[in-house]
This record gives structure tokens, sequence and C-alpha cells, in this order.
């Protein structure tokens, strides 16, 4: 299963350079957010308490929109697509890691890329021959 995420086949680029791209969005937009809560004096005190969950919820479910988006779009590969697609977010996040010594920002991509699978799998086609469900 895995080898088959991780290879090239069958991938639509336009596709997946448009989930590069909304997902990088999601991360600048979340980190701005962010860095704004932070700074503002009428919501700096809610920020340094609530701040790290409301934006690791964030980024999770912004990121399963996303990916839920990429799928839909890639019709044949939707979770490669949605898997690929989700390093849009995670460069930034763990290059900023990198430099600033903050391991929140580790937990964010991996957020990202776990927001992204679900949302590729919620994206894939379900069986059409289920057998019925008895319902007694």
């Amino acid at each position: 299963m895995f080898d088959d995420l991780f290879n090239f086949r069958g991938i639509n680029w336009w596709t997946l350079l448009g989930g590069l791209g909304l997902n990088y969005l999601i991360s600048t937009a979340l980190s701005f957010a962010g860095a704004f809560l932070a700074v503002n004096k009428a919501t700096a005190d809610f920020y340094l308490r609530y701040g790290a969950p409301l934006m690791v919820l964030a980024m999770f479910l912004a990121c399963v929109l996303a990916g839920f988006i990429i799928g839909k779009i890639a019709d044949d590969v939707p979770l490669k697509h949605a898997l690929i697609s989700s390093l849009g977010a995670v460069a930034p996040l763990v290059l900023a890691s990198i430099r600033g010594l903050n391991p929140m920002l580790l937990m964010l991509a991996l957020v990202a890329i776990a927001g992204n699978l679900n949302g590729g799998m919620l994206a894939m086609p379900r069986p059409k021959n289920r057998p019925p469900r008895n319902l007694e």
C-alpha cells in the first residue's frame, strides 16, 4: 500500500501543484493569524492559554478540508494526491521549526499530514457493489 503512495505514477501535476499551494496558504494564514493573536494586546492572554490547542485543531480541520478537496479533484488516486500535497504545509513548518528550534511547529507539520490523509480518505470513492445490510 505504501509503495503505491510514494511513487509518481498516475499523478495529475496540476492538481498536485494546486494542492501544494492550498496547503502552503493554509499554513501561512494560520501562522499569520497566530502571530496576530499573540501580539494583539486584547487577545494575547487568551492566545497564551488556548492558542496551542486551537492552532492544532485549526490546522487539522483546514488540512482535512484541503485533503478532501484535492482528493475529490484527483479522480484516480485521491489519497496519493492528498498525501503529497500535504508537503505544501509541511515544508515551511519544518523549516521554521529548525530555524526557531520550536517543536510545536514539528507537531503542526505532523498534524497537517494527518489532516490531509484523513481528507483524502474521505474523498475516496465508495464501493458500489456492497451486500445489503440486514436491518433486523
